[in-house]
């Protein structure tokens, strides 16, 4: 990597796990200088010696290409590559009702950065805060640097889909600290993908809030369609298809997210959701349609249950188990099929489990 390029062709990413490797690859592939940075050393020479052996599509091949990008564990490296820092480290969900995020990877690099001082540098946030988090504490914690603005830029993307999710957005949020770092972070997305996205730059308040609602309103769809269906199926004669294939139709609705099957999972869309729910609560307005939906996607899973258990058959077996259908990325958490085929399971029922082995495996360690 040549140390000769302008500070506006490169990019820092403090935290190259399942999401960051692949946002620092988009970038490397759009022409930037992409440094990661890491604390995990073994992790970092597999990139470094492009020996890694990523499940999400296009990773392995893109970093087999790549010729600007590597990655350090040090710290002051990262922090003098570039001028935009992007941190795109885990924030997990806390408690039994995943009402909060565990923010404290995120606040340990700030707190890092704040220790170095940095000098006229745009902070970019790319991983789920809850409202508030930027004004309140990642702005304070970075108190003692110089002309350093702190940015929201959650990335809307799924487990198994990211890189095509990355390249082709159907909008990017910027959640900008100044002017002037919101045109850094959208000339650097006009460069990166390959269609021409909604591009909606706010305040990072607004962006945290707009993260968060436009996931709670995807569960939203997801539950009411699977509501309906539960209605059609205990209504003689009614055919669910038919019914939400119509309502589909209709443009104020449309289609997308609107049919039949399991509950939401994963590990976005019910936390996000959930987590919507507890800021209103806390600003005082009465999260509703949040709860219900959560509400509504466990009654719906009850009901699947319930159904195969009067059914009478003892033997079961489920493919697919991730928490979406076709996800090649073994990620179970809250997978409703999975819930599914546990309780008939635990209820006496022989269950088998028949996946791709990294998908067994994550079963297995549940």
């Amino acid at each position: 990597m040549n140390g000769a390029h302008h500070p506006a062709d490169r990019v820092t990413l403090f935290g190259v796990g399942r999401l960051g490797i692949c946002t620092a690859l988009c970038l490397e592939k759009a022409g930037y200088h992409v440094l990661g940075v890491d604390v995990n050393s073994a992790y970092i020479d597999k990139i470094n010696n492009k020996t890694l052996n990523s499940p999400e599509p296009s990773v392995n091949e893109m970093l087999s290409a790549s010729k600007n990008f590597r990655a350090t564990t040090d710290e002051d490296e990262g922090i003098q590559f570039a001028d935009v820092i992007m941190i795109v480290v885990a924030t997990p969900s806390t408690g039994v009702d995943e009402r909060h995020y565990d923010h404290s990877a995120l606040s340990m690099v700030l707190s890092s950065l704040n220790k170095r001082k940095l000098q006229n540098k745009h902070v970019v946030i790319c991983c789920t805060v809850l409202p508030g988090y930027c004004r309140e504490v990642a702005n304070f914690l970075i108190r003692d640097c110089v002309n350093t603005t702190i940015s929201y830029n959650p990335e809307f993307i799924a487990q198994g889909d990211v890189i095509r999710g990355l390249l082709r957005p159907d909008m990017v949020l910027i959640g900008e600290g100044t002017k002037e770092a919101g045109d850094a972070l959208e000339k650097m997305y006009r460069r990166m993908v390959q269609n021409e996205p909604e591009i909606r730059r706010m305040s990072p308040e607004s962006a945290e809030i707009c993260k968060l609602a436009i996931n709670c309103f995807i569960t939203t769809k997801i539950a009411f369609a699977n509501m309906i269906g539960d209605t059609a199926d205990s209504t003689e004669g009614a055919n669910k298809e038919d019914i939400l294939e119509a309502i589909g139709c209709d443009s104020r609705i449309g289609s997308k997210c609107l049919k039949p099957g399991y509950g939401f999972g994963g590990p976005c869309f019910p936390r996000d959701n959930r987590a919507l729910g507890h800021h209103m609560r806390s600003v005082g307005v009465e999260p509703h349609i949040p709860f219900a939906t959560d509400t509504q996607n466990k009654d719906h899973t009850k009901l699947q249950v319930k159904e195969l258990m009067d059914s009478g058959i003892q033997e079961f077996e489920f493919c697919d188990v991730a928490y979406k259908e076709g996800c090649s990325v073994p990620i179970i958490e809250e997978s409703q099929k999975l819930s599914i085929a546990v309780q008939l399971a635990r209820a006496g029922r022989n269950v088998t489990i028949r996946d791709k082995e990294n998908l067994v495996l994550a079963v297995q360690q549940q």
